[in-house]
C-alpha cells in the first residue's frame, strides 16, 4: 500500500517518460513568464490610467489580477516540478497548488460569466446599461 505521508513518496520519479514531462514543464514555465509579463502590464495600465476603471472593465481587471496570481503561483510550481520529473514541494505544496488551481478555475469562470452577463445587458438594453454598476 502506498503511504502518502511518507516523505519518499513525494520524491519518486514520474511513471511517465521524463523527456515528455520536461518539455511540458518548459512550456509551463514559458507560459508562466508570458502570463506574468502580459497580465502585469494589464494590471499596471488599470492602476496607472483611471479612465480604464469603469464598471465593465472592473471584471477584466479582476480576471487579469487572477491570471497574474496564477502565473506567479500555479504554473511555476507545476513547471519546475515537471522539469525535475518529480514533485519538489512535498504534500503541503501539492495541497497548496491544488487549492490555488481550484480557486483560480472557479473565480475565473465566475468572472467570465459576470462579463458575459454584463455584455448581454448592454446588448439587450443599451440605453439602461449606464445605470448598471458593479
Amino acid at each position: 500500500m502506498i503511504d502518502k505521508e511518507d516523505p519518499l513518496f513525494w520524491s519518486r520519479l514520474s511513471p511517465v517518460n521524463c523527456n515528455t514531462i520536461r518539455i511540458i514543464g518548459i512550456f509551463l514555465c514559458i507560459g508562466g513568464f508570458i502570463g506574468i509579463v502580459l497580465n502585469g502590464f494589464l494590471v499596471y495600465s488599470f492602476i496607472r490610467y483611471k479612465k480604464l476603471r469603469n464598471p465593465p472593465n472592473i471584471f477584466i481587471m479582476l480576471i487579469s489580477i487572477i491570471g497574474l496570481l496564477s502565473s506567479c503561483i500555479i504554473l511555476p510550481l507545476t513547471g519546475i516540478s515537471s522539469i525535475y520529473c518529480y514533485w519538489l514541494f512535498n504534500r503541503i505544496g501539492c495541497q497548496f497548488e491544488a487549492i490555488m488551481a481550484f480557486l483560480y478555475g472557479c473565480s475565473s469562470s465566475y468572472l467570465l460569466c459576470a462579463v458575459s452577463l454584463s455584455r448581454c445587458y448592454v446588448i439587450i438594453k443599451p440605453f439602461n446599461a449606464k445605470d448598471v454598476t458593479v
